[in-house]
């Protein structure tokens, strides 16, 4: 429902600033005439001057008072030059204000909010620049305001779609979970912009699909082929353990430790390595390449050190979880997926292989 009372102060404010640019630009030519008509002035006691026959003590007094540097001449330097630079910054500031103000009214104004002006409106106002130049204390006092209408918009807009995207995903026998702007579809979140029109797909922490155009179609589609390229490989799991002992060595080498710690995310480089053919070994390029990525590697290091957990000649993989500092870093560990959903999980930073059971 339109909100009438902060749109009719809106187009107040509008009008007021409307006003204020008129009398700066005003102003400005008022500046800028005055200097033009002070060198005219100069230029005509001049010529007068030359074929004036008296030399009375008025001329003395004028020809004194607009000779080239004299004080009134120094109106130019002092006032006007330093002034009108102010005054145009003004102007623009207010034209940008005004646009932005109209923009704001007329998306508030619809039965329906229009979130995608309404943003784009209140990003022009509350930008640090723009306040600077305009300086009213009615827009700060409106900004709040806008930002909640803004905010209540997005909510609105958003249960609408979380609506509709939880038949979808229950028809796949998942349930959605989360509320806008985040969703949990299983294992993978659901990070929604209604503003961009976009959504962000990652599994766990680590993003598999950006720029997802945001309607149902597209969402279940990217879901559905994200969960296909990491869950729905067929992956031995046994020549997989074998493959990522051998990257475990090959790390531990690398790095030259005096323990038998090895850092994760130098096995995954390593077990990527181990997983390209011969050919590509041979002569790397990039269409040789054999993609496994990050998603896959997490997915798969759960499954078979943990899940479903595989051995190498009695040896099994143990993790070991990171600090608070590794966590930062994506070239120090990895989000482990270890549950049903997104957030289910832990940093790992080492891992390292043992006797057990």
């Amino acid at each position: 429902m339109p909100n009438d009372t902060l749109t009719t102060e809106l187009e107040e404010l509008r009008d007021t600033l409307a006003q204020r640019q008129r009398t700066a630009n005003s102003l400005a030519a008022a500046l800028k005439g005055t200097t033009a008509s002070l060198g005219k002035a100069s230029r005509a006691l001049q010529e007068y001057t030359d074929q004036a026959s008296a030399d009375g003590a008025a001329l003395a007094q004028a020809r004194e008072r607009l000779a080239p540097g004299a004080a009134s001449l120094g109106l130019k330097d002092e006032v006007v030059d330093p002034l009108l630079p102010e005054l145009r910054r003004e102007v623009k500031g207010l034209q940008d204000a005004i646009g932005a103000l109209k923009n704001a009214a007329g998306a508030l104004r619809g039965d329906v909010v229009d979130v995608i002006l309404l943003e784009h409106a209140y990003r022009t106002l509350q930008a640090d620049g723009l306040r600077s130049r305009v300086r009213d204390a009615a827009l700060d006092a409106l900004l709040p305001r806008i930002e909640e209408e803004l905010q209540q918009a997005q909510q609105a807009l958003g249960a609408t779609f979380g609506q509709a995207l939880r038949a979808a995903i229950a028809d796949l026998g998942i349930e959605l979970r989360g509320r806008p702007p985040r969703f949990e579809i299983g294992r993978f979140e659901l990070n929604t912009n209604f503003v961009t029109r976009r959504a962000s797909l990652s599994y766990g922490k680590d993003v598999v699909a950006q720029r997802v155009p945001l309607s149902i179609k597209a969402v279940v589609g990217a879901y559905q082929s994200a969960a296909k390229a990491i869950m729905g490989r067929n992956e031995d799991g046994k020549r997989w353990v074998e493959q990522f002992y051998q990257a475990w060595q090959f790390a531990l080498r690398k790095r030259d430790s005096s323990t038998q710690r090895a850092n994760i995310v130098d096995c995954y480089f390593e077990l990527v390595l181990l997983r390209q053919s011969r050919g590509f070994r041979a002569a790397p390029s990039k269409n040789g390449l054999t993609e496994y990525s990050r998603p896959q590697f997490a997915y798969d290091f759960f499954e078979f050190t943990n899940r479903n957990r595989q051995d190498y000649k009695g040896l099994y993989a143990v993790a070991h979880g990171a600090t608070k500092s590794q966590t930062d870093s994506a070239d120090k560990s990895f989000w482990i997926v270890e549950g049903d959903g997104p957030f289910d999980g832990r940093y790992i930073a080492d891992v390292t292989f043992s006797e057990g059971t």
